[in-house]
This record gives structure tokens, sequence and C-alpha cells, in this order.
């Protein structure tokens, strides 16, 4: 009975994987859909983005305030969310925002080594996958968790940078939270002050608390996925270290990345889309690594980037990966200076990343899922 149900599993894992590289399998990869496109969500992230760095920038806090600004990234989450139940799924993102820096900066500061990093920060993105799935939420997903932790573990060398890193990360998401709720806010403001009465939003049984939706959740399916990814990102991480790659997290990263869709077919055209992404982003990331932007031009570019990325985030994630790629080591250079090298280093640790993140979704592919990749072809 093990040998052939263990038998079976492994045949939909070779099929699952050979359809990961037949041009049906990659069908849609190149497909967009500007219709999608907005403006509004875009340009209120772009805002908050663009005040935590202009506070960083005035006060001097240069090294921070990329974390603040990924505080602040909150703001592009939970967008189809009515605003009372976005407000306290924001809430729960700020508050893991926060947490997940704050876990990366004691690692720095404890001078842990770089295996007990890895499985600490797998762990974190299984975890904080684990919660964006079963609260629902929708928007960049539990990488920009382990980026922040990434981050923070490379800047905290001892308890004061902890704390600084913890306290800026929570002012942004502060921010990041305002921005998102900015036309509600107003509105709200607004009828008070007008003495008017706002009639209920529709959707009443979406308004449910947050502990009511994770109660409702499937634990025991999205613990197995998370799992998944905690496996995906520590694996993606010891083969870049094997390999003698200098960013291993880079690599964690774009297993996540790949790994956080919902099917098998997500996961590939994901990893697909993020891998010709980060090729195209990767040009432009050199380019300006290697130009004297200092502060000021780094932040203009980070936030421009920033924007686009969110506009094409619903258009195409390939596009979006274009942009997303040159904001995020223009935010790392903030903090640790980088050089136009890195750029070729991103695309190659995120390549094994994808690589293993595709590879581990097939072996562990689900039969709801082998049975949707069986019927594709012959849709």
């Amino acid at each position: 009975m093990f040998a052939s149900t263990l038998t079976r599993h492994l045949s939909h894992g070779f099929s699952a994987l050979g359809h990961a590289v037949t041009p049906r399998g990659l069908r849609g990869v190149l497909d967009v859909d500007f219709g999608r496109a907005g403006l509004a969500v875009p340009l209120r992230v772009g805002v908050a983005v663009a005040v935590v760095f202009i506070i960083g920038g005035v006060t001097g806090q240069h090294a921070v305030a990329g974390f603040a600004a990924l505080g602040a990234l909150i703001s592009a989450f939970c967008r189809p969310d009515p605003y009372p139940v976005r407000a306290g799924r924001l809430a729960v993102l700020g508050t893991g925002i926060t947490a997940s820096i704050g876990i990366g900066a004691v690692l720095g500061a404890t001078g842990s080594n770089v295996f007990l990093v890895t499985a600490v920060v797998s762990v974190l993105a299984g975890a904080a996958a684990y919660l964006v799935w079963a609260l629902h939420i929708v928007g960049p997903g539990a990488v920009v968790f382990v980026f922040g932790a990434a981050g923070a573990q490379v800047f905290a060398k001892d308890a004061g940078d902890v704390v600084l890193s913890v306290a800026v990360t929570a002012g942004g998401a502060l921010i990041g939270m305002l921005a998102a709720l900015a036309p509600w806010l107003y509105g709200l403001a607004r009828d008070r002050f007008t003495r008017t009465h706002r009639v209920a939003e529709s959707g009443v049984a979406r308004r449910e608390p947050i502990w009511v939706t994770l109660r409702r959740a499937p634990h025991r399916s999205l613990f197995a996925r998370g799992v998944r990814i905690t496996i995906a990102g520590a694996l993606g991480a010891a083969i870049a270290m094997a390999l003698g790659f200098e960013h291993p997290m880079w690599a964690l990263m774009g297993a996540v990345a790949a790994m956080q869709g919902v099917g098998y077919h997500v996961t590939v055209h994901r990893g697909v889309q993020r891998l010709l992404g980060n090729v195209a982003g990767a040009v432009l990331a050199a380019i300006l690594l290697a130009l004297p932007l200092g502060y000021w031009g780094a932040v203009v570019a980070i936030v421009i980037f920033q924007i686009l990325a969110e506009i094409a985030s619903t258009v195409n994630y390939a596009l979006c990966s274009v942009a997303v790629t040159p904001m995020a080591l223009l935010l790392t250079s903030l903090g640790a200076g980088l050089a136009p090298a890195a750029a070729i280093d991103r695309v190659l640790d995120t390549a094994v990343g994808i690589v293993v993140g595709i590879v581990v979704a097939a072996v562990t592919i689900t039969g709801v899922d082998a049975e949707a990749v069986a019927r594709r072809p012959a849709q």
C-alpha cells in the first residue's frame, strides 16, 4: 500500500516537472492585462514610502529608512477588502512586519551563524505565508517579511540597532496604514463634520472579526503549505551557499516568492515571470548602482519603481519584477552599500531559489493539483 502510494505520488511529481517546461505549461507567462491597472493605490503606496524616506533623510537616519519603507509597504496589501475589514488586517500586517524585522535584528545583534539565520528566516517565511493565506490577504505576500528580516540581520550589530529598527518599522507601518485607509478616514471625518450618516457597505459576511476568519481557515492544509515553503526556502539558501554565492537569502526569497501562489501552475508561472523580470531589472539596477545617486537620488528612484511595481502587479508579475529588482537593490544599498555586480548575484541567487521552489512544489504536489495539471493540456 505504502509503496504504491509513494510510486503514484512520485509519478505526479515527475509529471508536474515535465509540465513546467512545456509550451502549454508556460502559456500565459507573458500575458498582460492593462485593463486591470489602477493608479489610486499605487500612488498612495508611493506617498507613504516617500514620506518615511523624507523623515529618514531629514533626521539623518539614512541607514534605517529602508525598514520604515518596508513598514509603509503594508499599504500595498488588502486592496479588494472593504475598509473596515482592511483596517484589522493591516494592523496584523504591521505587527507582523515589525516582528519580522525585530527577529532579523536579534539574529544580527547576537552574531548568529548563517545556518541558524537560514533556519529561523525559513520558518518565519512559512509562518508569514500561513498568516497571509489564513486571513485571505491579497498583496505582495510573505516575501516582504523575509526581505525585512534578512535586511535587519545584516544591519543590526547591537541591542540599540534592534530597538531602532523595530521602532522605525512600526512608525512606517503606521504611516502605511494611514495611507491605505486615507479615503475611508477622510469620509468618516467629513461625515462627522457635516453630521451625515454613511450607507453601510455591502458584504456584511466579509466583516467578520479576524479571530473568526482564523478559526474558519483550513489549518491543516495551510500548515502543510507553510512547511513546504519553509523547506524550499531553507533548501534554496543551502544550495546557494554550497555554490559559493554571497547572498543566500536572495535564493530563499526566490523560493518563497515562487511558492506563495495557490496552485502548482501559479508557482511555475510566478517563478518564470520572476526570473525574466529579475534579468531585465538587474540591468537597470546595475546602471543605477554605478551612478553616484546619493541618498536623495536613490529615494527618488525607489519611490518611482515602487509605484511602477504596484501598477504592474495587477498587469503581469514579470513586469512587476522588472521594477521590484532595482527597487530592492537600491533599498538594500541604503544601509549596506552595493556594487553593480550585486545585480548579477541577485539574478543567480533568485534563479536557484525559483528552481528549488518549482521542484519542491512538484515533489510535494497534492492530488487535486496533480489532476489540475493533468487536465491543462487537454484544455
